[in-house]
């Protein structure tokens, strides 16, 4: 199935990530194909229901998958005034987060955009695990972990960036949770990319990732994570490259290009 909604292309696309069809990537056509207004960045996420929610142009696009029927569009204006930089969804509150400049936003089920908390610096992502919410803030120059009740939020802890990643590196872009671990991409001193991997609790680092072998040789920000499991990610670049990084074994690191 393939929907318009401008004469402008780029696409989203719906591919099938259980660890059983994992191998099947690089064979892969995509279920259904929706046809974006135009090349911006989209921050995503999907939820517990087979829905993907987009931030597109200043607006906010919920669909129902796999076939990316529209289940309602909204402005984020005048709720937001910023940008939205990351969007995830949290289970136990049941609704999606966003982050738009130095503040926390939550969207629910009945449309509704309040902001959950304002911070001190610009928030570039945000994932959770089933208790707390982690922050990176610009160009990774901290990393944050909160926990939030009905009335408040409460700063548990706080990593900067020389305890994360190391001397050369210039800083961290996305970061995403699996379990007990925190993956993040890591920008290094010849703008490539990494993928390392921490333990969510100590922030102690349990996989260096191998430098990412990108098609392109552009140089921007965009570094995104998607987590299969705790050690097989999905990375897309700036630069239309995504790719399956396969970290299980520490001695035999293992990337394949599945859009080419």
């Amino acid at each position: 199935m393939e929907t318009d909604i401008d004469e402008l292309s780029s696409h989203l696309s719906t591919l099938k990530t259980t660890s059983n069809e994992i191998a099947m990537l690089e064979n892969r056509q995509p279920i259904s194909t929706f046809i974006l207004p135009s090349m911006s960045s989209c921050p995503m996420a999907t939820d517990n229901y087979k829905h993907l929610l987009i931030y597109h142009h200043q607006t906010l696009i919920l669909f129902s998958l796999p076939k990316f029927d529209i289940i309602f569009s909204i402005p984020i204006t005048p709720s937001i005034e910023s940008s939205i930089s990351d969007i995830c969804f949290h289970s136990i509150l049941n609704c999606f987060l966003l982050s738009s400049s130095n503040s926390l936003y939550s969207l629910s089920s009945n449309r509704q955009i309040e902001i959950v908390h304002k911070f001190s610096n610009i928030i570039w992502s945000i994932t959770h695990t089933s208790k707390y919410i982690f922050i990176c803030y610009l160009f990774g120059f901290s990393i944050e972990q909160w926990e939030f009740n009905t009335n408040s939020g409460t700063l548990v802890n706080t990593w900067f960036k020389d305890s994360l990643i190391e001397s050369l590196d210039i800083g961290i872009n996305c970061i995403r949770a699996v379990n007990q671990h925190l993956g993040m991409t890591v920008k290094e001193n010849n703008f490539s990319w990494r993928i390392d991997i921490f333990d969510i609790l100590t922030m102690n680092k349990i996989r260096r990732g191998k430098t990412i072998q990108q098609e392109n040789d552009f140089k921007n920000w965009i570094g995104i994570l998607y987590p299969i499991d705790p050690y097989q990610w999905l990375f897309a670049d700036g630069d239309q490259g995504l790719y399956l990084i396969d970290q299980t074994d520490e001695q035999e690191y293992k990337q394949n290009n599945i859009k080419k």
